[in-house]
């Protein structure tokens, strides 16, 4: 899989302390969108699932969150990351621009093992209810093999989180969502 970065360590992606997974690649071209760098088709890394599963022996996860970029555009390989992720016990998020309809009618293979989604276009002048999504027309779902259990959208804190890692070279990731 085609990856623009990893980060060891997150709690503004989804619930819990999380491996946060930043695939390369998107042409929806949301206005406003924050993470430009992770959509062309050309940039990022290549790295096998096994590579990213070792993650899970480094350190304890609760779980994996996945965005972009967009997921859905590498079906396979997000799929077997998120089944074998959900084998190792954990749970798996997904932020997709895709909203759940569209998934469910391109029978998505990935979507079965989604515990949680985030769906939806990013729209930067909507802002969001969720302290999860990046705006207000997307939704949290909780799912379960692929169908949704619970919408969690407004059973989160209605403020955003934003995280400032430091990274070994001195460089700065910036995840979540700061509210300015």
């Amino acid at each position: 899989m085609i990856i623009n970065n990893i980060i060891e360590g997150t709690t503004v992606n989804g619930p819990g302390f999380r491996l946060g997974i930043w695939m390369q690649g998107c042409n929806r071209n949301c206005p406003g969108c924050f993470n430009k760098e992770a959509c062309s088709p050309d940039g990022g890394y290549s790295i096998s699932v096994d590579e990213i599963l070792n993650y899970f022996s480094k350190q304890k996860y609760d779980g994996i969150s996945v965005s972009g970029g967009e997921p859905f555009n590498q079906e396979k390989e997000l799929s077997v990351l998120l089944q074998k992720t959900k084998e190792l016990g954990l749970n798996t998020l997904v932020f997709t621009g895709f909203t759940y309809d569209e998934l469910l009618s391109k029978k998505s293979t990935a979507l079965f093992y989604c515990d949680y989604l985030i769906d939806g276009p990013y729209l930067k002048d909507c802002p969001s209810h969720c302290k999860y999504a990046g705006s207000g027309n997307q939704r949290f779902l909780k799912l379960k093999e692929g169908l949704i259990e619970e919408d969690l959208t407004n059973q989160t804190d209605d403020f955003t989180e934003c995280e400032f890692i430091i990274n070994q070279d001195g460089s700065i990731t910036t995840t979540g969502f700061l509210d300015i």
